[in-house]
């Protein structure tokens, strides 16, 4: 009877949390939370037409986590293709230029923003997205270069570093509850939700669309539109391909997305290990 008892105070919980959420997904008045204040100073100083790479890199001084990661990632292998190493900061911002050292202010800002209780299996769970996210985003660069499309690799970066962050916002309301988040619900509310704080955040609408429709495998493409949609959902594959967590076999010859990108079965693993280096050293970097 007690055993009873507790299932429906569970499923009673679970249905006021889904139900807030599909609320506020549907309003679009999703709590949006603030970026910190010196992340959000450096991202606004980036968005400044008239900075110069100078400006940016004397305002990163003030954000020491910041200018750790700023000197891995241009010393990664994903971004310095010369191998010479940097350890001069403004040499590093030079090198990354301004949309990098941007995607690299929002992978620790959203690091600070979302939380969860220490030690609990939320915590572990936002750490495993995150790092799924950095992969993504990895991928997403390295396919737009693939496909030719360069001017597109540092909003592909940015997409595929944003494209999970519905999942960040669910775990965080979730908070002492853990039982209420199901990968059901992760996977239904998480894009939307993504692509409405995207939104909110002011980044470009081709990444926001994109990441509302990452799991539009099968449906037909735009080749006007969807090029960076096509781009995330191959980096996402990939990304689950790697690290051996796809919930099924992926047929990439029927995907319109892959077939856009030249992705087949046979080449998936070629693909994989190609750019395992630049991959695993961008997500060390960013960890």
């Amino acid at each position: 009877m007690q055993q009873q008892h507790v299932d429906q105070n569970l499923q009673e919980r679970e249905f006021c949390f889904l139900q807030d959420l599909t609320r506020k997904l549907a309003s679009r008045e999703i709590d949006l939370p603030p970026f910190p204040d010196i992340y959000a100073r450096i991202i606004r100083t980036i968005h400044d037409p008239d900075v110069s790479l100078q400006d940016v890199s004397r305002i990163v001084v003030a954000a020491p986590d910041l200018c750790v990661r700023i000197l891995l990632l241009a010393n990664s292998a994903l971004l310095n293709r010369s191998g010479i190493k940097v350890t001069d900061l403004n040499i590093a911002v030079s090198r990354l230029g301004l949309s990098t050292v941007n995607s690299a202010t929002v992978t620790l800002a959203t690091k600070d923003v979302f939380k969860v209780p220490k030690g609990s299996s939320l915590e572990y769970l936002l750490n495993k997205t995150r790092m799924e996210s950095v992969k993504v985003a990895a991928y997403s660069y390295l396919l737009a270069i693939r496909a030719g499309l360069r001017e597109e690799k540092h909003n592909a970066m940015l997409a595929g570093l944003l494209h999970n962050i519905g999942t960040y916002y669910i775990l965080s309301m979730a908070g002492d509850f853990p039982d209420l988040v199901s990968n059901d619900t992760l996977k239904q509310m998480g894009p939307g939700i993504s692509q409405v704080l995207v939104e909110n955040w002011g980044f470009p609408e081709s990444i926001s669309t994109a990441i509302e429709r990452q799991d539009e495998i099968e449906l037909a493409r735009d080749e006007d539109i969807d090029e960076l949609r096509d781009i995330l959902i191959c980096a996402i594959l990939l990304a689950r391909e790697a690290n051996n967590t796809a919930t099924e076999e992926t047929d990439y010859d029927r995907i319109p997305a892959c077939q856009a990108l030249n992705i087949n079965s046979e080449n998936v693993p070629q693909i994989i290990e190609e750019y395992r280096e630049e991959v695993s050293s961008f997500v060390s970097a960013l960890k």
